[in-house]
């Protein structure tokens, strides 16, 4: 599993590093509050599934960024690995730092392509 550490609080805001899909709130205004777009330091896209991070589920193999709400700033980035009680102690940790969101990108299958995505989206911040 891949750990980034914990970062402090730098709002994001004017970087445009995650924005919502406009597209989707428009026509499904629901959906647009449910799914986010990261830009990584390449300018490749990212889509993530945003949870308050209470609720966020037991992924296996995902792209994990617990996201601070109000400001959008990372707090952790890093894969979610097996899940289970290591997931829940990184989510409980990145909570204790300020994070109340968390942010899966499922699209990446394979260990490598979760690996690049965590550094080019890490390379943003």
């Amino acid at each position: 599993m891949t750990q980034v550490a914990i970062r402090s609080h730098i709002s994001n805001a004017e970087n445009r590093l995650c924005a919502p899909l406009a597209a989707l709130g428009r026509e499904a205004p629901h959906a647009a509050s449910r799914f986010r777009r990261w830009v990584g330091a390449s300018g490749r896209s990212y889509l993530v599934s945003v949870y308050p991070i209470g609720q966020c589920p037991d992924y296996v193999d995902a792209v994990v960024i617990a996201v601070e709400g109000s400001s959008g700033a990372c707090v952790w980035i890093g894969e979610s690995g097996q899940g289970g009680e290591t997931l829940a102690a990184i989510l409980r940790a990145a909570a204790e730092a300020g994070a109340s969101e968390v942010h899966v990108h499922l699209l990446a299958g394979a260990a490598v392509e979760r690996v690049a995505a965590v550094k080019d989206l890490d390379g943003r911040h």
